[in-house]
């Protein structure tokens, strides 16, 4: 039986939506500092060993959310929103809860591709704004929105640290359900379905190839060689996102309390480069100068990071770097200046799809090589490997985009 939702304003439907996605990203990100710990007690094996296996678990999860979240947007389309944004809670709680009971490392890898083929609340809550919002104030309401998503990822691993470091390790597990069941009431009962008309006509399955996207961008004015290189940074952010809770158990020999404090750093200083410092330069120094400003900051990041030997400079990394998240939003204007407004759904298209493929490619690369050199029969402290292939891969990608800016094919918009 539905239950009957009172009519709701546009504010306050965004305000719980702004919610639904916290909640969200809180309960997955919970599981970061406690995963190197929780997978060497599944497989009775050492922290590399882990590793490896975080890989696989990050590949599972990644080959089916982009396998599927085409089709997941297409099925709210037909089905509306508000059903698929529940049914893809319900899966982020069934996983989590499978996680805490499994005893084999096969269960975990069933859960993780289990979720990334439902993992469509992100997503979803992005139409519902495109849904509830006028045009003009659209990006506005896709900023507040999202914003969310690093408002969780601040306090995430943190929660999840702590409540591991007091209760134990698969306690967080439990919690990040629970969370998932609370959001999962706060969407039955309060958010209304938003898409004013479900489109009924047939799926065209062959229309969610994810690569077909590119064929169209190839034949825009857009400098193929600007994708080549935001695929290349995000796979080398994934160094980051894969292994930084092995690493730095390898490095100090931290516990999950540590790593989670380290992680609310990161979070708090890419919050504040993101609302602050690029509110600020962005539109005194422009898209360009701004994005070289965190490609300079980013690159040597990822060099400190694989030297670093004294605690307290990790945290010295984690400020200088932090103004690398200057990169993204700069990098996605720049390419949005060569587009007309009718391509602009299929750069967003492209970027999803980027971004699924260094999902896949990024933390499988990452937690490998770490696996292969943290290793006590090397001479040398090879464990920081991972931010090595990140640093020569983030230059190779920044070559890629002065080459782009070489070629003679003229922006729509000036972005200077």
């Amino acid at each position: 039986m539905q239950v009957q939702k009172k009519p709701q304003n546009r504010k306050s439907i965004l305000s719980l939506l702004f919610v639904t996605l916290l909640i969200n990203m809180i309960g997955f990100s919970m599981i970061i500092p406690i995963k190197p710990q929780l997978i060497m007690n599944i497989i009775s094996g050492n922290l590399s060993d882990a590793a490896q296996w975080g890989g696989y678990l990050l590949f599972g999860y990644a080959v089916g959310q982009f396998l599927m979240s085409p089709i997941m947007a297409s099925l709210s389309d037909k089905y509306g929103r508000r059903k698929v944004l529940l049914f893809s809670i319900l899966a982020s709680c069934i996983d989590f809860l499978i996680m805490a009971v499994a005893d084999n490392i096969g269960s975990f890898l069933l859960a993780r591709v289990f979720s990334g083929i439902f993992s469509a609340t992100i997503a979803t809550v992005n139409l519902c704004v495109v849904d509830i919002s006028e045009p003009q104030k659209r990006a506005v309401n896709f900023s507040v929105v999202n914003s969310a998503l690093g408002l969780g990822l601040m306090v995430g691993p943190f929660l999840g640290g702590t409540i591991g470091d007091i209760f134990g390790i698969k306690v967080p597990l439990i919690a990040g359900a629970m969370l998932f069941l609370i959001n999962l009431g706060l969407v039955y009962f309060f958010i209304p379905e938003t898409i004013k008309q479900k489109k009924c006509q047939k799926l065209r399955w062959h229309e969610f190839l994810p690569l077909k996207v590119f064929i169209k961008l190839k034949a825009t004015a857009l400098p193929f060689q600007l994708l080549i290189a935001s695929l290349l940074y995000q796979i080398s952010f994934h160094s980051f996102t894969a292994i930084w809770s092995y690493y730095m158990i390898a490095k100090f020999n931290w516990g999950v309390k540590e790593i989670g404090g380290s992680l609310l750093a990161v979070g708090l200083s890419n919050f504040f480069v993101q609302n602050v410092v690029a509110r600020y330069l962005i539109p005194k120094l422009g898209a360009k100068k701004t994005f070289f400003i965190g490609v300079s900051f980013a690159i040597p990041a990822f060099y400190l990071y694989a030297v670093v030997n004294v605690e307290w400079l990790v945290y010295v990394t984690i400020l200088l770097g932090s103004l690398g998240a200057l990169m993204r939003p700069c990098l996605r204007g720049i390419m949005s200046s060569y587009l007309s407004y009718v391509d602009q759904g299929s750069l967003m298209g492209g970027i999803t799809s980027i971004s699924g493929m260094a999902l896949i490619i990024g933390p499988i690369v990452m937690t490998q090589t770490f696996s292969v050199f943290q290793n006590e029969s090397y001479a040398l402290d090879m464990s920081g490997a991972p931010f090595l292939v990140s640093f020569l891969m983030s230059i190779i990608a920044t070559i890629f985009v002065f080459w782009a800016f070489s070629k003679k094919k003229v922006a729509i918009q000036n972005m200077a």
